[in-house]
C-alpha cells in the first residue's frame, strides 16, 4: 500500500449532505461489475453493508462532506456501471473528475485486473488530469488471490501516473478509512495548489500592471 504522509493532516468525515455554497469535487470509481465498487462507496460513507448490493445499471451519484485541516470539502462520488461499452458511449461521465479509482478484485486476474487497461484508456481520453488511485479489492479473499504484487508493479510501471495503490476489503473494512483519508487529502492539496496558482497569477498581473505604469511614467518624463 502506498499512501500520503498523514501526520500533517486532520481528516474528518462529516456525512452525506449537499451544500449549494460549496464547490463540488468529483470522484469517479471504475472497474468491472462485481469487483465491489458500490460496496466500497457504502463503506467509505459509513453505511450499513449487511445487505448485498445490486449491480449499478447506469451511474449512481452520492454526495458527502469531509473536513481536512478545518476546511470543509464537498465530494461527489460517481459509481459507474461495470460495463466498459456503456462507459465508452457516455464519455461525458468522466469530465471534470478530480480523482479516479480504478478497481479490480484480487481474486480475478483474467477479467477485472486485465480489463483495467480498458478503463484506464477510456478515462485518459476524457479526463487526462484526474488523480489516479489503483484499488485491489476483496483482500479478505487472500486464499483465492490471483493478482500478485508483481502483476501490480508491472501495471504501475506501464501506467506511471498512478498516484496511489491500496488493497482493500469492502467486507471487513481493511484500508477503507485510509482510502477515504487519502482521497480527501489529495483533493485538499489540489485546492491549495489551485489557490496558490491563482494567487501567483494575480500577483504576476499586478506586477505587470505596475511595470507598465512605471514604463509610461518614464516615457512621459523623457518626452518633457
Amino acid at each position: 500500500m502506498i499512501e500520503k504522509d498523514k501526520s500533517k493532516y486532520k481528516v474528518e468525515f462529516l456525512g452525506e449532505k449537499t451544500a449549494t455554497n460549496l464547490l463540488t469535487y468529483k470522484v469517479i470509481i471504475l472497474g468491472l461489475y462485481g469487483v465491489g465498487k458500490t460496496t466500497i462507496i457504502n463503506k467509505l460513507m459509513k453505511k450499513d453493508i449487511s445487505k448485498e448490493c445490486t449491480p449499478t445499471i447506469n451511474v449512481d451519484i452520492k454526495t458527502f462532506h469531509v473536513k481536512v485541516n478545518g476546511k470543509i470539502i464537498q465530494i461527489q462520488i460517481w459509481d459507474c456501471c461495470g460495463n466498459d461499452q456503456f462507459a465508452q458511449k457516455t464519455r461525458n461521465l468522466f469530465i471534470n473528475s478530480s480523482v479516479a479509482l480504478l478497481v479490480y478484485a484480487i481474486n480475478d486476474k483474467q477479467k477485472s485486473f486485465n480489463d483495467l487497461k480498458i478503463w484506464y484508456n477510456i478515462l485518459k481520453e476524457n479526463s487526462y488530469d484526474s488523480i489516479l488511485f489503483l484499488i485491489g479489492n476483496k483482500s479478505d479473499l487472500e486464499n483465492e488471490r490471483e493478482v500478485t504484487k508483481e502483476d501490480v508493479e508491472t501495471f504501475k510501471n506501464n501506467y506511471d501516473d498512478i498516484k496511489m495503490f491500496f488493497e482493500t476489503s469492502a467486507k471487513n473494512g481493511e484500508n477503507i478509512d485510509e482510502l477515504l483519508d487519502n482521497i480527501a487529502i489529495s483533493i485538499y492539496e489540489k485546492i491549495k495548489n489551485d489557490e496558490k496558482n491563482l494567487e501567483n497569477a494575480m500577483n504576476d498581473n499586478r506586477s505587470y500592471k505596475l511595470n507598465m505604469e512605471n514604463h509610461k511614467k518614464k516615457r512621459k518624463k523623457k518626452c518633457c
